[in-house]
């Protein structure tokens, strides 16, 4: 029982991290509340649920029929399991952290294809509670910088990432993330076979952490 109330809590910060995505910072992230995007018709609590909710519903709105995007369920699932990681000890609270901003960053990077700026400094200002500034972080933070102010093809927003990443790593495991997050990219867009389309790289680099953290707990 415990274990599935730290799923939950994880089930349930995803399902905010969506919110978020969708209304932050255009719009207020606390009104109106919750309701469905075609009819704007307002969420019950028993639609509200993360994950099951979808399940019931079968991932349509209960008012309308609109199907609902499968990224929000996927998020709660995800998120859900970084809850039950802590829940087990194999995750650290700053771990959550790191792991819950790269969520974030993946859905805007994702679905808007956009870099707030904001919520990356936010997460990374509260990170150095727990974790120094290194070398490695600063050289990456003046790469994003350069890259912002040349607009070259990799975005600033992929080194400011990889800055915050590289606080909690070795510079062994900053080239082994760089490493798994280009091999997956690169498989993704071979697969995709849409050499114009734009590559969101901080989704790779999310899932290119999630691996390490990952191979720690085996290794």
């Amino acid at each position: 029982m415990k274990l599935f109330l730290f799923f939950m809590m994880g089930a349930s910060l995803g399902s905010f991290l969506g919110l978020v995505c969708d209304r932050f910072p255009e719009k207020s992230i606390v009104f109106p509340r919750s309701h469905c995007c075609n009819c704007h018709s307002y969420l019950a609590v028993r639609d509200l649920i993360p994950i099951f909710s979808q399940v019931f519903n079968k991932s349509r709105c209960r008012f309308c029929g609109c199907r609902i995007p499968l990224r929000y369920a996927l998020t709660e699932f995800f998120c859900g399991l970084i809850g039950l990681g802590f829940g087990l000890s194999l995750v650290t609270f700053s771990q959550v952290c790191l792991l819950l901003m790269g969520m974030l960053l993946s859905l805007y990077d994702l679905q808007e294809q956009t870099y707030p700026f904001i919520v990356w400094l936010g997460f990374t200002i509260f990170l150095l509670i727990f974790y120094p500034v290194n070398l490695i972080s600063i050289i990456l933070f003046l790469f994003g910088i350069f890259a912002a102010l040349k607009n070259i093809n990799i975005g600033s927003g992929d080194f400011l990432y990889l800055a915050t990443l590289s606080l909690s790593l070795s510079f062994q495991e900053v080239i082994w993330l760089i490493q798994i997050a280009s091999i997956t990219g690169i498989a993704y867009c071979l697969l995709r076979k849409k050499q114009k389309e734009r590559l969101p790289f901080v989704p790779f680099l999310f899932l290119a952490y999630s691996s390490l953290i990952l191979l720690r707990q085996v290794s």
